[in-house]
């Protein structure tokens, strides 16, 4: 992707999701943004066997390169030294790349806009000779399980040198009011045409032949999710069938309820989550009311809307105050079990009745 000459800026991300994991809202962000600039997007480092510190390749598209930087886990200089090592990668990066040269000191060879979403590597800030800086909240990762100690002093520090600061959802816009000048509520979209369902759209062989109702979700599977919630479900309806897609995240598999009507179909990738949706009779939002699901705008809610399915949620506030038109919101799992048994019962009048609405939100959140 080297081209000197091109005076074109150049967009760094400095991410906490791998590119190749669940596709969210900096993929789907950054792989529009690559129509008009040169993209490089760097995850947090993953600590492996490995000979040396390196950046390897795991993702390309046009005008975009992603990468997961790895430090040798018998290393402990490197992983003591977990700041200057990672600069060292990305600042050898681009250098390489010709986005900065270094003689005695870093400076720019063409543009560079540096966007976190995390605030992990705010230090970055201070190390790379930006010409913008944008913070791109999309979660409260202080508040997520294993998060170091010192988030919110690192988040104070990246406000302090950002340019711009973009929030992903209304809750977390208003938590963060005042906090910066240059402040905006930027809700995620949805990719209507991938998630409009036809005759023609396959239908995952993974929830075919399961026993009818099918209530699904898709996403990370992780303390976010009210488990307890979801083996009440299951409990209480043998007959119906609860499918989960996604990867776990910070829990093991044996903290998941195990019952013969939940089924767990893995990580799935963003091409085949349609083809899952279609087998849905109704979409869960199982979130636990919880630190780590105070402010979240879950991006799914939309994508289920665009295939035009019922929808069931737990009171995430972003969801209730925003789509309670459209979604089906229950604060017990008594009253979840109900709602999705209404959500069963919707009549075709109901369900047209419900079109309107639903598109009247899509037209308002495309990316």
């Amino acid at each position: 992707m080297k081209n000197p000459s091109d005076s074109k800026p150049v967009i760094l991300c400095l991410a906490h999701l791998a590119w190749d994991f669940v596709w969210q809202r900096p993929q789907h962000l950054l792989s529009r943004l690559a129509a008009h600039y040169p993209v490089y997007y760097v995850n947090e480092p993953w600590i492996e066997p490995a000979a040396a510190p390196h950046l390897r390749l795991v993702g390309a598209a046009d005008n975009l390169l992603a990468y997961q930087p790895i430090f040798p886990a018998d290393r402990p200089d490197v992983i003591a030294d977990w700041q200057n090592s990672y600069v060292d990668l990305v600042t050898r990066l681009l250098v390489d790349e010709s986005v900065v040269f270094q003689n005695g000191h870093l400076k720019t060879a063409r543009p560079l806009i540096l966007c976190l979403d995390t605030p992990i590597p705010a230090y970055f800030a201070d190390r790379l000779p930006a010409d913008l800086i944008v913070y791109d909240i999309m979660d409260e990762l202080a508040n997520f399980k294993g998060a170091p100690p010192d988030m919110k002093e690192r988040e104070r520090h990246l406000l302090r040198r950002a340019d711009v600061v973009f929030t992903g959802g209304r809750s977390m816009y208003e938590a963060r009011r005042g906090a910066h000048p240059n402040l905006h509520l930027f809700p995620s979209g949805v990719d209507r045409t991938h998630f409009h369902l036809t005759d023609e759209t396959p239908l995952a062989p993974e929830v075919a032949g399961l026993p009818r109702p099918v209530l699904g979700y898709y996403g990370v599977i992780d303390e976010r999710l009210d488990l307890g919630l979801i083996d009440q479900l299951a409990v209480d309806h043998p007959e119906w069938s609860v499918v989960l897609v996604g990867p776990l995240a910070k829990i093991t598999p044996e903290d998941l309820p195990r019952r013969p009507n939940i089924h767990y179909p893995g990580q799935q990738p963003y091409s085949r989550l349609p083809h899952f949706l279609k087998g849905f009779d109704v979409c869960l939002m199982p979130f636990a009311i919880n630190d780590a699901t105070r402010y979240i705008s879950p991006t799914k809610t939309l994508e289920y809307m665009a295939a035009h399915k019922p929808i069931v949620s737990t009171p995430i506030h972003d969801v209730a105050a925003t789509w309670a038109d459209v979604v089906a919101v229950a604060d017990t799992p008594e009253a979840f079990g109900a709602a999705v048994e209404r959500s069963l019962g919707e009549t075709p009048a109901e369900r047209a009745a419900r079109r309107p609405r639903e598109q009247a939100h899509l037209r308002q959140y495309g990316w």
